[in-house]
């Protein structure tokens, strides 16, 4: 497993990671976030009676890819073999082996992306 510097792992409620991933500079992994939806007040310092946190194991299965500044949100399986590119954000389980990317992340037609 590879860690870039400044990555960011909020585990509160977990996050595994398996053989094999890469997680690239300034990757940001969040297993718990308030619900900016505007019906839930958000911030720490709110009672929690009144917050709508939203939580959820975060796994990396083998083969991993996360490019730099990517953002993923909480409870999300991130399938074998896919990767990210470079400032994806990461709402929901995607198929395995495919190449993502953008906000939100969406998959990359590998025969499009390589003819001009």
């Amino acid at each position: 497993m590879h860690i870039g510097g400044y990555t960011f792992l909020s585990a509160g409620a977990g996050i595994i990671i398996k053989d094999f991933c890469g997680l690239s500079q300034g990757v940001k992994i969040y297993s718990k976030s308030d619900d900016y939806s505007g019906k839930k007040l958000t911030n720490p310092t709110i009672s929690e009676e009144y917050t709508g946190v939203i939580k959820g194991t975060v796994t990396l299965e083998k083969h991993v890819i996360i490019g730099s500044g990517t953002v993923v949100l909480p409870n999300i399986t991130l399938k074998e073999g896919v990767s990210f590119g470079a400032q994806s954000l990461v709402t929901k389980d995607l198929n395995e082996w495919g190449m993502y990317f953008g906000c939100p992340a969406k998959k990359l037609e590998i025969e499009k992306a390589f003819v001009e």
